[in-house]
């Protein structure tokens, strides 16, 4: 508890001591960061001494809130405070009009201990008023809350659907070309993207699935979305392959590789739906690899109404993976949050979560209950 005291108090000061932008000779400074102090309980679940994939214990009930650092609750720790609370910083230097620099750090749990991170750094040229040419270190744009992932005021959850959201790639050394413009009655956003990431000894990998010092690597990524906006509605569309390589280097064990660059896609589809009260969130993706067969099947569909400052919600989220003999690992979740927005920057939420566990390939997590309060902020 003691590093989430300490990260909840550095999130509080951050927040009353926002920097402005300041500027000399043409170059302009912008500071801007986000935070969230999240505690959560798992109320009752599937009482099991759980052995993982990776040979790892968990006592459970238990819950995953979070699948690219293993946030995981459980029950026999009670209110728990140290599994999702985080705080980002971003900055971006401004060369004239055309050209910036701009950096994330983010310090959040099971990622070396709070340790702030990298999670951006990229350099922008702005071509025209609709293209933007940008290199370096960027989140991949996978879902259509990828670039808000851990920024609370975006979206009406605790978190997005963990049934959905959550790869061991999270981000790609690369370069993309982004573009903003009107055809018509309709507002598009779109981006094309090239590159590659290695994340070393993956908690992901290491923690639920294939043991110590398990690497994951996704390489020559191409990709690209689009986004149409008209009146209360947008629906998107995201298209990306990439060559993925696993394997393991136990010490004093040799390597041992568990898919050699085998050719994915990634496939996403979202429509969704901002009216003056009635909002709709809905996802639906696809993750196939050729030579494995290995397919992944995954959905979220939301439908909130807004009252003033208050906006509950009701959600149902499901994954599967394909039965290629041996059974399927899945998972259904049904969720009921309330958000009340204190001002622009500051929500209070809350989230009850009835989850069921489908694996029959191997002992899973089984099914749980969980409850979140969060206090989330940007400045």
């Amino acid at each position: 508890m003691r590093d989430v005291t300490i990260l909840s108090g550095v999130a509080l000061a951050c927040g009353l001591l926002v920097a402005p932008a300041s500027q000399a000779e043409g170059i302009s400074f912008q500071f801007s960061g986000f935070g969230q102090f999240t505690v959560g309980k798992v109320l009752s679940g599937d009482t099991k001494n759980l052995t993982l994939p990776s040979g790892r214990p968990r006592a459970c009930p238990c819950a995953i809130a979070n699948w690219e650092y293993v946030g995981v609750y459980e029950k026999s720790k009670g209110w728990q405070a140290d599994q999702e609370s985080l705080i980002g910083l971003q900055g971006t230097v401004r060369f004239g009009d055309s050209f910036s620099a701009t950096a994330q750090v983010l310090s959040r749990p099971n990622n070396k201990s709070y340790r702030p991170t990298l999670d951006w750094g990229y350099a922008s040229w702005n071509v025209n008023d609709n293209w933007t040419l940008q290199a370096g270190r960027k989140r991949i744009p996978l879902y259509y809350y990828s670039d808000f992932l851990y920024i609370g005021n975006a979206y009406p959850w605790v978190r997005p659907p963990q049934d959905v959201y959550g790869w061991p790639i999270y981000a790609y050394d690369g370069v993309n070309a982004a573009y903003t413009g009107q055809w018509g009655s309709f507002t598009v956003d779109a981006n094309l993207w090239t590159g590659g990431f290695t994340h070393k000894n993956a908690p992901y990998n290491t923690e639920l699935y294939w043991g110590d010092h398990t690497h994951e690597k996704w390489s020559n990524m191409v990709g690209g979305y689009i986004t149409l906006t008209r009146g209360d509605w947008n629906g998107r569309v995201m298209v990306m392959r990439q060559k993925d390589t696993i394997w393991s280097e136990a010490p004093g064990q040799p390597r041992v590789t568990w898919t050699p660059g085998y050719p994915t896609t990634i496939v996403a589809l979202s429509l969704n739906y901002d009216g003056s009260h009635w909002l709709v969130r809905s996802e639906l993706n696809r993750f196939k690899q050729s030579t494995s067969q290995f397919q992944y099947d995954y959905y979220l569909l939301g439908v909130g109404y807004k009252m003033g400052d208050w906006t509950p919600m009701v959600t149902m989220s499901n994954y599967k993976t394909k039965d290629l003999g041996s059974g399927i690992e899945g998972r259904t979740t049904r969720n009921v949050s309330l958000r009340y927005d204190l001002n622009k920057n500051w929500a209070l939420k809350a989230q009850y979560d009835i989850s069921k566990d489908k694996t029959t390939w191997y002992d899973f997590f089984g099914d749980h209950k969980l409850l979140t309060l969060s206090a989330q902020a940007s400045f």
